[in-house]
């Protein structure tokens, strides 16, 4: 099993801008965590501790609701146009010169795609059939090479779960690199490409999200050194704040691993998808197989046949 991090590190300091554009993004999205932990604090100091955690909770039951709104008007296009410029540097070796990254990427993902909506509604349907192919044709356990596996299934069957956004993304990838312009049928060859050849890019997707889980725990004790450290000058009556500390070095630990691993562990994933793409043609044979286990693979065809045909896209 290769990784190619080399290589994707590689690829991906050459995408300057959209780490840039990455690093902005969640740098504002944890500067407004932190104000929030803030406000949480002053509450807490004037109304107790308890009322501080009522808010923390519920804020949480709408900061999910929340972020599914910036993953899908900002975060789509930020991760789509990413894709782009790596898939264009993977096939060509480099980007065209004298471009600005964000320009080209947007207007090369909103060519194929249209929409934004359009993005969204292939990106969830490719992970639809992943979830449901994963669960259903192919055995996992027997495809991961760790022993004793039997005992730890559902925890095993969670990281395959979490694994499973770099194959989409890969099959984002491929769609770009089809040149298809009916990108819901892009996506289905995609997903045949991905069912032909499962187990070397599922091995490489499983072992890059255990890898993002311990660098998320090192750089969450690295971040809480200097909070650590804050606290223990904290009265101990500020229970609340010493904890808006910790969960602020937690949140900055998940960041940095959304700026700066997910793009590498993206990218290695993407090689691989791509190298078992050039020896594998889609093999109609599948869909069959395919459809028998997912409805949103039967409806990724129906939309592929209706782009085909020029009927408009529903995206209900």
């Amino acid at each position: 099993m290769a990784l190619h991090l080399g290589e994707a590190t590689g690829i991906v300091m050459r995408t300057s801008a959209y780490l840039f554009y990455r690093a902005m993004v969640y740098g504002v999205l944890v500067a407004v965590v932190a104000v929030f932990l803030g406000i949480l604090v002053l509450i807490g100091s004037v109304f107790g501790g308890g009322a501080a955690a009522v808010l923390f909770f519920l804020a949480l039951l709408g900061g999910g609701f929340g972020f599914r709104l910036i993953r899908e008007y900002v975060l789509y296009l930020l991760q789509a146009g990413h894709i782009a410029l790596i898939t264009e540097i993977v096939e060509n070796g480099s980007l065209p010169s004298g471009i600005s990254q964000t320009a080209w990427a947007k207007e090369r993902v909103m060519g194929y795609f249209r929409e934004v909506s359009v993005l969204a509604l292939v990106d969830q349907l490719i992970k639809g059939v992943l979830r449901s192919l994963n669960r259903t044709l192919f055995n996992v356990m027997q495809a991961l090479p760790i022993p004793a596996l039997e005992g730890l299934a559902s925890i095993v069957q969670r990281v395959v779960n979490f694994s499973l956004t770099y194959i989409d993304e890969s099959v984002i990838a491929y769609t770009f690199r089809t040149k298809n312009s009916n990108v819901f049928d892009a996506a289905k060859s995609g997903i045949l490409i991905y069912c032909q050849s499962w187990k070397p890019i599922l091995k490489n997707a499983v072992a890059l999200t255990v890898l993002s889980y311990v660098f998320v725990a090192i750089t969450t004790i690295v971040f809480m050194i200097p909070f650590g450290a804050a606290a223990l000058f904290l009265p101990s009556s500020w229970s609340f704040a010493k904890f808006a500390l910790f969960v602020l070095a937690l949140f900055l630990g998940v960041s940095a691993k959304w700026i700066l691993f997910d793009p590498v562990a993206c990218t290695s994933t993407l090689l691989t998808f791509l190298k078992e793409a050039e020896t594998t043609k889609p093999d109609p044979a599948w869909e069959a197989r395919i459809e028998a286990v997912s409805d949103q693979f039967r409806t990724l065809k129906e939309k592929a046949a209706g782009m085909a045909t020029g009927t408009a896209i529903n995206n209900g």
